[in-house]
């Protein structure tokens, strides 16, 4: 089992290179809703359905867009780990700071072509209500069910890769 410095932090910054990527793909799927939007008329199947996309379509991906030029500006790493847990600070529905004591173990999931990293916990539901908002408690919820913890952690917006990332916590924490 490596040892650690009580000191020895490591800090994860958010990769601004793969969030303007990320704002750049938001920003097409916008685009492509207000086309459907404004040329609804011309698909002669159903309009109205095309018009529910477009709006879909630019409220969906412009929230994204919006909350990833936010993020463009935090200076604050995107992921932290220490001798006392992780910070997560990486995404939208981030859940913050998890103790070690509380991580019960790490999965890996897949979706959508996606590896995630499944923080098991001792008090999902505590994790569940202290989300900020109806929609992050709503996502943490369904993780929950789905995959079996409310903690979920990506390297989309993290200047590491998955495998680093999946490597440094199962690093400090090599009995889960």
């Amino acid at each position: 089992m490596p040892t650690h410095d009580p000191l020895d932090i490591i800090e994860i910054p958010l990769s601004k290179t793969k969030m303007a990527l990320m704002l750049a793909g938001s920003a097409l799927f916008v685009a492509a809703g207000i086309w459907f939007l404004s040329n609804s008329g011309r698909f002669h199947a159903n309009h109205v359905l095309i018009m529910a996309v477009g709006i879909a379509a630019i409220v969906f991906f412009g929230v994204i867009a919006l909350y990833i030029v936010s993020k463009l500006f935090d200076t604050r790493p995107g992921f932290i780990v220490d001798n006392d847990g992780i910070t997560d600070n990486s995404s939208m529905f981030a859940v913050g700071f998890v103790p070690w004591e509380d991580v019960l173990g790490f999965d890996v999931v897949n979706v959508a072509n996606q590896r995630i990293i499944m923080i098991l916990v001792k008090d999902p539901d505590g994790y569940i209500h202290r989300q900020p908002n109806a929609l992050a408690r709503r996502t943490a919820s369904m993780n929950y069910r789905s995959y079996g913890s409310p903690v979920a952690v990506t390297a989309n917006a993290l200047k590491t890769k998955f495998d680093d990332l999946y490597r440094l916590m199962k690093e400090r924490r090599p009995n889960l």
